[in-house]
């Protein structure tokens, strides 16, 4: 595996999302190559005719979940690292994650440094679990009962935090990703990443009905 040019397996049926992301991954990694899967079943038909550097997989599959499926996945691709992709996390998802030895673990709310630290980290094979802090979850050890602790932080609600809000702002006043970018001191990448990533997050299909399910949840004033 050559880490300037890797091959990604995306998996995730949420078209938003997967579009975002896997426009990250290739302006991250302008020599990658990045493909994409809808369904278990569409990634286990790419496994079986060649081998990425790294698959991306989301939790929740219209033809499974991935936590229950990866053993099959991993029979394709034994030494292929896996992050682990959810918009909601808990406890059972961590403690199952590490149990299979899942590279990584990446709540869909994260932002996009974080995400890209991660990619950077699995592809290096280092273990990345965003979700929690790291020396917390290092206090398992990987074996036996997870700490209380862990439990606790990993089922906590997760928040927004103010770039996300700000953005959020912006997408409810119509101003677009160019704009948005040149306000926040962010390049347009990164906005186009982050709004998918919040669209995603919010169960929304639109910029609009994003900012609205934020206001209705009461993440934003009216």
């Amino acid at each position: 595996m050559s880490v300037a040019s890797p091959h990604f397996l995306l998996v995730d049926d949420h078209a938003l999302f997967r579009t975002g992301l896997g426009m990250m991954l290739s302006q991250n990694w302008p020599q990658s190559r990045v493909t994409q899967a809808t369904t278990l079943a569409q990634a286990r038909a790419v496994l079986a005719q060649e081998q990425p550097d790294l698959i991306l997989l989301d939790v929740h599959l219209p033809d499974g979940h991935s936590l229950l499926d990866l053993p099959g996945l991993r029979e394709l691709a034994p030494a292929c690292p896996v992050l682990l992709m959810s918009a909601e996390v808990n406890g059972q998802q961590i403690l199952q994650a590490r149990q299979a030895g899942v590279t990584g673990f990446l709540p869909k709310v994260a932002t996009a440094s974080e995400v890209l630290e991660a990619v950077r980290s699995a592809l290096g094979g280092q273990v990345s679990y965003a979700a929690v802090p790291y020396e917390v979850l290092s206090q398992a050890g990987g074996e036996g009962d997870v700490p209380a602790a862990v439990m606790e932080v990993a089922e906590a609600d997760l928040r927004l935090n103010e770039r996300q809000l700000n953005i959020l702002r912006y997408l409810g006043r119509g101003t677009p990703n160019k704009a948005i970018a040149r306000q926040m001191g962010m390049n347009e990448s990164e906005v186009r990443a982050e709004v998918s990533w919040l669209t995603e997050w919010l169960g929304a299909t639109s910029r609009e009905q994003a900012h609205a399910e934020a206001v209705a949840r009461g993440l934003l004033q009216p």
